[in-house]
């Protein structure tokens, strides 16, 4: 329960509705409890001379007093539903939010399919918990409260018969309680498997069908599917258990109130009138000793869910802003500097990936990174847009440190392409203009002819408003990366950055897309890593890593002069693009 305190600043925002809610409860609850009154008042009124008027009068009354119980009732949930339903509104947009903050190691640990489930299946139990909940909880409260003031109003001594099985009720509540938040625990936790293993063979359908392992996942889904159900039903049997054992309770507590009550009115203590309001109101509550078996599975399911959601909500960034970095500014060159910078991922601080990089890059120039796959590169090329922090040393751009910039600042200087390439489910007009600050069809189609993907575009049905499907499906691998190299450029940054990007284009086509970058950007800075050595060997500058340290640096014509690591990957590339032209 503590852990749905944490909900509290949600509910301050609309406390406004929420108090209107507590005030309709306690008037739908005063004027439900007043009507039977009028009940007894109409059988008493039979029971002497009979009067028509009178027995009108005290019907007619009762309607209007339950006709006013109903209207504050619609009021209470106009004012409390509503209310929970905002704070949902609310809630998915922070939780979102938040997910955009958080660092890439959490994502690499953490399923697609989870995130979904506690997006939607958590959330909406704790909206339940917020409308529902609250609503049911107040209003059995209310209803207890006023009917018993009424009930020993008329007869302590049947009130006290009334709530004999009190005792044993609440002890009831107390242990199925728990065992009802264990198992709503484990329930939510399966469908977030499901839904992970449902969202991974969606995406991955073509490999699954590649491989004919449609039976495999099936069976998959079964397994899990019927873990899901049993869990289900187990909580199902229970909440029956619960509320067949709740409605028996307040059917065995009519019994001593009617013998009792029937000998009351025999010795004349009581009229009849009096026994007929009095079971009228343990009648009511008769909703609400069972709706709090049904209110605990609520307040037990919303409570599992918030501390999925706390999990989440607690995981920090990574990144973080300095409250003395420098103001904003548009017009940066784009020199970039690395000075002894180290890195290691967290717990393994004796085998860095990095280590006392030192690196100086002009404005404008073209670098080319290089080296053996695990060597570091990819690593050194994510901390220049703060995607990973170094654990020592500093990264300068035009010798400020990158963490006195705001990170949006940052990230607006870097155009940024990585290995693997995302296209969302839009047209190709909007995956290349996604992010751009000009957002015209003249940014479109300049970007894409220097990606050389203009002419490939020009042929589709649609041109540049055909429509992708999910991650770009119907588009080739290598039209995929031109579209991500072309998305970058149309951001117009000071520093791209192209990490392993042309992998999937021919040599040909990598050589014009670089001939092009040079010519159409001459003074953005490029860092280059790619494994072909045809394409670096034009870069004003190449440096090559070696188990995250740099071991040569220079031209291409100086490092092949060295005849160490990097010429021994030219010669290498050269003998393999011999026996292919063999074979």
């Amino acid at each position: 329960m503590k852990n749905l305190l944490s909900l509290k600043p949600y509910l301050s925002r609309y406390k406004k509705n929420l108090w209107s809610g507590f005030l309709f409860i306690i008037l739908t609850n005063l004027f439900a409890v007043i009507a039977p009154k009028y009940i007894g008042l109409a059988i008493d009124t039979m029971n002497r001379k009979f009067e028509l008027l009178d027995v009108l009068r005290s019907t007619g009354l009762y309607f209007l007093f339950a006709l006013l119980s109903g209207y504050f009732l619609f009021l209470v949930r106009q004012n409390i539903i509503v209310a929970s339903r905002h704070i949902e509104f609310d809630l998915k947009n922070d939780y979102y939010k938040h997910l955009q903050t958080l660092p890439r190691r959490f994502y690499n640990t953490t399923s697609t399919g989870e995130l979904i489930s506690r997006g939607t299946n958590d959330l909406n139990a704790i909206r339940e918990f917020l409308g529902p909940g609250i609503m049911y909880s107040l209003n059995t409260f209310f209803r207890l409260v006023f009917a018993l003031v009424a009930m020993i109003a008329i007869s302590p001594k049947l009130t006290l018969f009334a709530l004999l099985p009190a005792p044993i009720l609440s002890y009831s509540v107390y242990k199925i309680g728990s065992s009802m938040q264990r198992r709503s625990k484990s329930i939510q936790e399966s469908y977030a498997a499901i839904t992970n293993l449902v969202q991974e063979n969606l995406s991955g359908i073509r490999v699954v069908k590649s491989y004919t392992r449609e039976s495999f996942e099936i069976e998959r889904f079964k397994i899990l599917n019927k873990e899901y159900y049993h869990k289900n039903l187990s909580l199902g049997k229970l909440q029956a258990l619960f509320f067949a054992f709740l409605t028996s309770m307040t059917a065995f507590s009519l019994l001593p109130v009617v013998w009792v009550g029937g000998i009351s009115v025999i010795e004349k203590s009581m009229t009849v009138g009096g026994i007929a309001e009095f079971i009228v109101y343990v009648s009511m509550l008769s909703w609400p000793i069972i709706s709090i078996g049904w209110v605990t599975s609520i307040i037990q399911r919303a409570a599992s869910a918030q501390i999925r959601l706390n999990e989440i909500f607690s995981i920090k960034p990574d990144i973080t802003e300095k409250e003395d970095r420098f103001p904003e500014e548009k017009n940066f060159s784009g020199t970039l500097s690395f000075r002894n910078v180290r890195f290691h991922y967290p717990g393994h601080e004796k085998n860095p990936i990095l280590n006392n990089i030192t690196l100086d890059i002009t404005a404008g120039s073209k670098v080319a990174i290089v080296g053996a796959t695990g060597s570091g590169k990819t690593t050194l090329v994510n901390l220049i847009p703060r995607l990973y922090e170094p654990a020592e040393g500093s990264i300068l751009l035009d010798s400020r440190d990158i963490r006195s910039f705001p990170v949006t600042t940052l990230r607006e200087l870097v155009g940024f392409v990585p290995q693997v390439n995302f296209l969302f489910s839009d047209t190709i007009a909007h995956n290349i203009n996604w992010g751009s600050r000009d957002d015209d069809a003249d940014t479109v189609i300049e970007a894409s002819k220097i990606a050389m993907l203009y002419d490939d575009v020009e042929d589709f049905p649609d041109s540049f408003e055909t429509m992708l499907g999910e991650k770009g499906i119907n588009l080739s691998g290598g039209q995929k990366q031109r579209a991500c190299i072309a998305r970058a450029i149309a951001w117009k940054p000071k520093l791209l950055v192209l990490d392993d990007a042309l992998s999937a284009v021919d040599t040909d086509t990598e050589a014009r897309i670089f001939e092009a970058l040079l010519q159409k950007l001459p003074d953005t800075t490029i860092l280059l890593i790619s494994h072909r050595i045809s394409t670096v060997k034009n870069c004003d500058r190449i440096v090559v890593l070696k188990e995250g340290c740099i071991v040569e640096s220079g031209t291409h014509e100086e490092l092949l002069a060295q005849q160490h690591l990097y010429a021994e990957l030219y010669n290498q590339q050269l003998l393999e693009e011999e026996i292919l032209s063999i074979s």
